[in-house]
């Protein structure tokens, strides 16, 4: 059974494929319901849907589509606006305790966790549906925790409602008894929420490289019916934009190949598909809503002839990370010859061979000079304005995540974004399983299933038939596959090669449009100045960071 309500929520994939829609628990973050609450099974499921508001604050930090300015903060994307978000300051290097990265609000919702799984037993209620509530809390906790703890390391650990805040005021976890406190929740939790449980428990498992605890809870999750989205019928809206300039098609199976799986990738997304047996987990939104309810994506990814601000735009190595259409890797021009065939804004001839015979995706998720995206705007492709107010710094917009159909408003979009969906599974078997033993059939199983429903051929197992290679092309699958998605930024951390990539950003015409600084304390975020005043026994921890 599916209900509306007007608010941004997440939803947990708890049986099949069914899902539930809750309303907003609309006491503020600092107050406390009376002693008169907890007397029904309705006031019950109010305070949990208060619970899963994390995923609907609009604080600039992780509003179910704010994760999308994490790959701001990271080598895949420029955030412009600094008003907007940290993503600004973060890529730029200027990291310090003058910001917060989310410290104090996601403390507030540990709060509200605590609050209702210490109360949630006065509640007459039956007792099936009391347990999969008290695994709800659970696993909205060990998430927040999580979140904090890759983000900040070291956080004090609070698993008690409280109401005085100096009770706060506590040494704090390390980051690994943490991290052992997540797991321990998730895998309770698994029992009366098995597959959201498990799929966040399999993120938090890669992140920390447990690969064979990865390996066996991506494989339960893999053989519980959820599959990738494809689409097996074209439509001829589907097939309106001309992409034989950019695509040598062998045949005609080739060309519907194509399509069809630049559709299945897009479309995804939108809304008409949001309960697809890919989604595991994702926050909602609503049209006819404006600020409040709505999928802002529709207004911070376009550009400003689309009504867009260009708010979060992709860089040149994101682009130059998405193979040829054979699954090869890519060999860019250099910045100087690009610049040169840009031809400030007038492209030759030779700069639209580097777009040709490319991987899916980038048709699907990024408008360079001269794509077409005439499911937005019939006829429509795309030219960058230089410049202009609200257009792109590097000279590229996405166009992954937009659902066309919500167009006409600021923040109008009401499909959802997928905070863990089945792709990202399978990219995490095949990374973790990889890891642990090195390359075999079961991994490239879970890669090619991925490339396929992009219309792009099998994983070459000679030329990846080493860990080494492999673990390059998992990496690459991952970045470009999860793109503008939020994960990038954590990625390149634990895969230690954030010094590497975190490099300036420059446009098409080879201008330096961000200068960009790495330092290996970057690896975690300071605690906010707020924080450490009101807590001295964070000082020594966030000394000990570097800040």
């Amino acid at each position: 059974m599916k209900k509306i309500f007007y608010t941004s929520i997440i939803i947990f994939a708890i049986a099949s494929f069914s899902s539930c829609k809750k309303a907003l628990d609309l006491t503020p973050n600092d107050q406390l319901a009376s002693a008169t609450f907890w007397k029904t099974e309705h006031e019950a499921s109010l305070a949990l849907t208060g619970c899963y508001t994390y995923f609907s604050t609009n604080d600039n930090t992780y509003t179910g589509y704010y994760y999308a300015y994490n790959d701001g903060a990271s080598d895949n994307a420029m955030a412009q606006y600094p008003w907007e978000s940290n993503a600004t300051l973060i890529s730029a290097g200027n990291i310090s305790p003058t910001f917060d990265q989310g410290y104090n609000t996601r403390y507030q919702y540990i709060r509200r966790y605590n609050y209702f799984l210490d109360n949630i037993a006065k509640t007459p209620m039956d007792a099936a549906l009391e347990k999969r509530f008290i695994a709800e809390a659970r696993a909205l906790r060990a998430f927040t925790y999580f979140e904090l703890a890759e983000t900040f390391g070291p956080v004090v650990l609070l698993t008690k409602s409280y109401t005085d805040p100096l009770t706060t005021a506590v040494a704090p976890t390390s980051e690994a008894d943490v991290i052992t406190f997540v797991i321990s929740e998730l895998q309770s939790a698994a029992a009366d929420l098995p597959a959201a449980a498990l799929s966040i428990l399999a993120r938090v498992q890669l992140q920390y490289s447990k690969w064979a605890d990865a390996v066996a809870t991506t494989q339960k999750v893999m053989g519980m019916g959820y599959a990738l989205y494809r689409k097996t019928t074209l439509t001829a809206a589907d097939t309106q934009d001309d992409y034989s300039t950019f695509v040598t098609f062998a045949d005609d199976n080739d060309k519907q190949k194509f399509y069809k799986g630049m559709a299945s990738y897009e479309q995804q997304f939108w809304q008409v598909n949001e309960n697809s047996k890919e989604v595991i987990l994702a926050s909602q939104n609503i049209s006819n809503s404006s600020y409040a309810y709505g999928n802002g994506l529709r207004t911070l990814f376009p550009p400003a002839d689309l009504g867009g601000w260009s708010s979060i735009t992709p860089t040149q190595e994101l682009v130059d990370a998405y193979w040829d259409r054979g699954g090869n890797t890519f060999t860019p021009p250099t910045a100087t010859t690009r610049a040169a065939n840009y031809n400030n804004g007038n492209p030759n001839a030779a700069y639209l061979t580097e777009f040709k015979n490319r991987d899916t995706r980038l048709y699907a998720s990024i408008l360079f000079p001269k794509s077409p995206w005439g499911a937005f705007n019939t006829g429509y492709t795309f030219s960058w304005g230089k410049g202009g107010s609200n257009n792109s710094k590097t000279g590229y917009n996405f166009r992954k995540l937009i659902d066309p159909v919500y167009t006409t408003a600021d923040w109008d979009g009401a499909q959802d974004f997928p905070i863990i969906r089945y792709a990202e599974i399978l990219l995490i078997y095949a990374e973790a399983k990889n890891e642990l033993s090195g390359p075999d059939p079961s991994i490239f199983a879970a890669l090619n299933d991925i490339r396929d429903r992009a219309g792009m051929p099998a994983v070459s197992q000679t030329t990846y038939g080493t860990q080494l290679s492999l673990r390059g092309l998992i990496q690459n699958e991952r970045r470009i596959e999860l793109a503008a998605e939020g994960q990038r930024l954590f990625d390149i951390r634990r895969w230690n090669i954030a010094k590497d990539v975190m490099k300036s950003t420059y446009d098409l015409t080879n201008t330096i449009v961000q200068a960009r600084v790495w330092d290996p304390k970057f690896v975690l975020m300071p605690y906010p100045q707020t924080a450490v005043d009101h807590n001295p026994n964070l000082k020594s921890a966030q000394t000990a960071k570097g800040y």
